[in-house]
């Protein structure tokens, strides 16, 4: 039988010498969404509003793969229930790749998805990934910081497609409507517009290759790109129409290697900014 170019894990969604305790998450999408929050916090979630978030957990952001995160709430005695060790801190690329990999060891094609969602931040289209798991027929949409409390706006077990839009989704409406850029981005840190989602493109294009790197990361055009979009090569808009357009060929309901990107190079170092200030980091490739 064919295996799903999704359902094997790679070096950042493998869980290491932690599968059993990665299986604890149960079966079901709400009990693992349920399982994750039990031992993640978001930096800028309601947790962290009421309890705050440390320097210990800021720290936390610059882990990359299942097994760190899962070494870390290990280590912190998280797992029992009655720790009074600060939570594991990651973002929602962090709780969505914990899914995943729960996805791919049942054998369950899984991966994340680099987007944009409306149901955060009144008027805004906030930086958001989910995991995105195929049920044998299509693809659902799982937003796991949010499909284990109550009180969202949205279905957060199957995330409707007009609520969560891809970057490269994105890219094209703000082709379409330049004015709504600045919509897209973070806004609690005050970035967005056109720059952000080239970005986004990027990344989007790696979680697709089964690169799965963190939403701060830059590398090749993105990294230089100005936030003054205006300052663009036409070159530059060139290759970032091409990207996304061959993105949107990928977004198909297939679980199988999206022939249209294949070509296109992933990168070996990134630019990363887990704090604010430029990090390099050399990547791990499975």
């Amino acid at each position: 039988m064919r295996k799903s170019f999704y359902a094997s894990q790679t070096i950042y969604s493998g869980p290491g010498p932690h599968r059993d305790i990665l299986m604890r998450g149960g079966v079901e999408p709400r009990s693992i969404a349920r399982w994750i929050s039990s031992f993640m916090q978001h930096p800028r979630g309601a947790e962290s509003q009421e309890r705050g978030f440390g320097p210990e957990q800021a720290a936390d952001l610059e882990l990359r793969s299942v097994a760190e995160l899962l070494s870390v709430a290990v280590n912190r005695d998280l797992l029992g229930g009655d720790s009074a060790q600060p939570k594991v801190g990651g973002v929602c690329r962090d709780f969505a790749l914990l899914a995943v990999s729960v996805f791919r060891e049942r054998g369950t094609p899984a991966r994340l998805r680099v987007g944009f969602a409306d149901y955060l931040v009144p008027g805004r289209w906030e930086d958001h990934w989910l995991c995105e798991w195929h049920d044998g027929g299509r693809w659902k949409r799982l937003d796991v910081e949010f499909a284990a409390i109550d009180g969202v706006s949205v279905d957060a077990l199957a995330v409707p497609r007009e609520r969560f839009v891809t970057a490269s989704e994105a890219w094209f409406r703000i082709k379409d409507e330049p004015e709504i850029a600045w919509r897209f981005g973070v806004s609690s840190l005050d970035l967005g517009g056109e720059w952000f989602v080239a970005g986004s493109l990027f990344r989007e294009m790696a979680a697709l290759r089964r690169l799965e790197l963190k939403p701060w990361d830059y590398w090749g055009l993105s990294e230089n790109l100005s936030r003054d979009s205006t300052d663009w090569p036409q070159q530059a808009r060139t290759t970032l129409d091409e990207l996304a357009s061959r993105l949107s060929n990928a977004d198909a309901d297939g679980d199988g290697e999206p022939e249209a990107i294949a070509d296109w190079p992933l990168p070996k170092r990134v630019v990363s900014f887990p704090h604010g200030e430029p990090v390099p980091v050399v990547l791990r490739h499975s």
